[in-house]
């Protein structure tokens, strides 16, 4: 299967610090199945599909596409299954950096495409015109002018929210949250209204959510490392329970995982 896969990440030094990822990526008619699992990793993508838009199957079923969505995955995996020839042109951003580009709140906005323009409206077929019509090189650079026209607003509250995001997806593992709301000096009533402002989600639901990345991310980078190991950073009492909540949140096992071939998942 001929792939043609290129990066796009901004060369505005803001942007930079916003954008986890940008890319483009064409492929045939012909293609069957693009290879590799999308393993959760809490993370918003904006997704545009320039062809014939693809598939996502989570392994029992799929389902066709919109044009231009966002997605953020929480639970379980996903392949892409193309439908046709096609050009994807996607970025990544943290939670609080997506709800500052749609102007809204992330509710009931996880584990499902969500059709960009049911959050921004006629904009989100404009930028898709924008898209098509832009040569492949120019690609990065129509994605962040149009950023940037979305991020006006962008202020320290939102950089603040970002960041303990971040705090919550990576560096938390078994501790209470109350060490964190006793470092920020805020209360967990403060803590939980900003979760669920910024991510639509608690920060436990957060925190579970950067445990189980990790937990993949190790799986995959460290084949060495057994999973009582993993379990144990991870903060778990022990490896069956390690296990359960794997299998609950990716929707397999960890030795599963592992024997994957590919697996998509990067820390924020």
């Amino acid at each position: 299967m001929q792939l043609d896969f290129r990066d796009h990440g901004p060369a505005h030094a803001e942007l930079g610090r916003l954008v986890r990822s940008a890319w483009s990526l064409d492929y045939g008619g012909g293609a069957q199945r693009l290879e590799g699992l999308i393993a959760p990793d809490c993370q918003v993508e904006f997704v545009f599909q320039l062809g014939d838009p693809c598939r996502l199957s989570d392994g029992a079923s799929g389902q066709i596409t919109p044009r231009a969505m966002l997605y953020g995955l929480r639970h379980g995996t996903l392949q892409m299954v193309p439908n046709g020839a096609n050009r994807m042109v996607s970025f990544r951003v943290a939670p609080a950096v997506a709800a500052a580009i749609v102007r809204a709140p992330l509710a009931d906005c996880w584990d499902r495409p969500i059709a960009l323009s049911e959050l921004i409206g006629s904009e989100a077929d404009r930028l898709l015109d924008r898209l098509a019509s832009a040569p492949r090189d120019a690609i990065g650079n129509v994605i962040e002018t149009w950023l940037l026209s979305r991020l006006t607003d962008w202020s320290a509250e939102d950089a603040r929210q970002c960041a303990l995001q971040d705090v919550l997806l990576s560096r938390f593992a078994g501790q209470r949250l109350s060490v964190l709301t006793d470092e920020l000096g805020i209360s967990p009533r403060t803590l939980r209204r900003d979760c669920e402002r910024s991510a639509g989600l608690s920060p436990k639901q957060l925190v579970m959510s950067g445990r189980m990345l990790r937990g993949c991310v190790l799986l995959r980078d460290r084949p060495d490392l057994p999973i009582a190991d993993i379990a144990d950073r991870l903060g778990f009492n022990d490896q069956p329970a390690f296990a359960n909540a794997f299998r609950h949140y990716v929707g397999m096992t960890p030795a599963a995982l592992r024997a994957e071939p590919l697996v998509y998942c990067a820390l924020p």
